[in-house]
């Protein structure tokens, strides 16, 4: 008789499953609503299939339909983070390993929690990634900003090459030979800041392509890589004699002392300046964030003459609490729809 009670509680408790512990909760809701995902000039991304699906609100990261970690104002924080890895978020993805994330970010999440998850997935084998994304317009079906290579690196420095896999490098004369339609096309926005092309621009060297956002501003920036070009020697008059040379190479081995007026620095003489300046080797596009909002876009028009028919590698480089939406959004009207798709690396702020 005992025997068989315990045969019958044993079975009562299989069949509860007191040995297999709880069953798991169902997945959640989506946690990112339509009205939060960023605008995007570029929504021409097919649905990913057989993916990670993640979710990014200002509260919670949610992986698979499952809570993960809990945010503080967006916010990752240091118990639930290691270097540039979220320990629980890998361990959630390394569960059913997919080739690609699709990834919905609430627009008010700072980029430092975004890198953190975008280089969470590559070092959990990710390779692809796919931005929600709401089309400019005001629709309410969501759409995607798709990257078929995922790439998190540590922030380079102005003049440091960064290579794109599978992405042959670029010369610097892609842009310096395009200089005045990417002013011209600057230009056109009320709120550009445009580089003004000098007299004397470099030559040779690698292109380097930098989206940038800080505060209210978004920049396309161009970055000469390569050897510093020398300044061109200063022509000397051919009728001038050892006597006036000799005079001039006296002058300046003294140092020079700027001149006073009334106490004041006497102003600069500017065209002075100009014509000692080294080549140019840089160029730098500034607007207000709205500009990567409309439609059309002067974003979209100074990177065109650059990168319109042939794909760009670009570095995107932000703060730690730069809203994520400015990247998208700056992302989306550098390459919008029908242009090609650019090669992206997305570094660590």
């Amino acid at each position: 008789m005992r025997l068989l009670t315990a045969i019958l509680v044993g079975f009562g408790l299989w069949a509860c499953g007191g040995d297999k512990g709880e069953a798991p909760a169902p997945p959640s809701g989506p946690i990112v609503g339509v009205l939060e995902l960023p605008i995007s000039l570029r929504t021409s991304g097919t649905a990913p299939s057989d993916f990670h699906d993640v979710e990014v609100s200002p509260t919670d990261v949610h992986a698979g339909g499952q809570p993960v970690i809990t945010l503080a104002s967006g916010a990752v924080a240091a118990a639930d983070r290691q270097g540039a890895q979220i320990p629980k978020l890998s361990a959630a993805l390394s569960k059913a390993p997919h080739a690609v994330m699709a990834l919905a970010v609430a627009a008010a999440v700072p980029y430092d929690t975004v890198a953190l998850v975008l280089s969470t997935a590559k070092a959990a084998g990710v390779r692809g990634v796919a931005f929600k994304v709401r089309p400019h317009g005001g629709s309410s079906t969501p759409a995607w900003l798709a990257l078929d290579a995922l790439d998190v690196r540590p922030r380079s420095k102005t003049d440091e090459e960064v290579v794109f896999d599978g992405l042959a490098k670029r010369p610097w004369s892609d842009f310096s030979s395009k200089w005045d339609e990417v002013q011209a096309a600057c230009r056109t926005s009320p709120t550009g800041s445009c580089a003004f092309k000098p007299a004397s621009v470099a030559e040779g060297g690698d292109l380097k392509i930098v989206l940038q956002t800080a505060g209210q501003g978004v920049n396309v920036d161009f970055f000469r890589i390569g050897p510093p070009p020398e300044a061109a020697p200063a022509a000397e008059p051919a009728a001038a004699g050892k006597a006036d040379k000799k005079a001039k190479a006296k002058a300046g081995k003294k140092k020079h002392k700027p001149e006073l007026i009334d106490g004041v620095k006497a102003p600069t003489d500017v065209a002075a300046e100009v014509e000692q300046a080294l080549p140019a080797t840089e160029a730098l596009f500034q607007f207000r964030a709205q500009e990567a909002v409309t439609s059309p876009s002067a974003v979209s028009e100074t990177i065109k003459p650059v990168c319109g028919a042939t794909p760009c590698g670009v570095v995107v480089q932000a703060e730690k609490a730069t809203l994520f939406v400015r990247i998208v959004s700056l992302l989306g009207a550098a390459f919008p729809d029908r242009t090609p798709a650019p090669r992206v690396v997305f570094e660590l702020p």
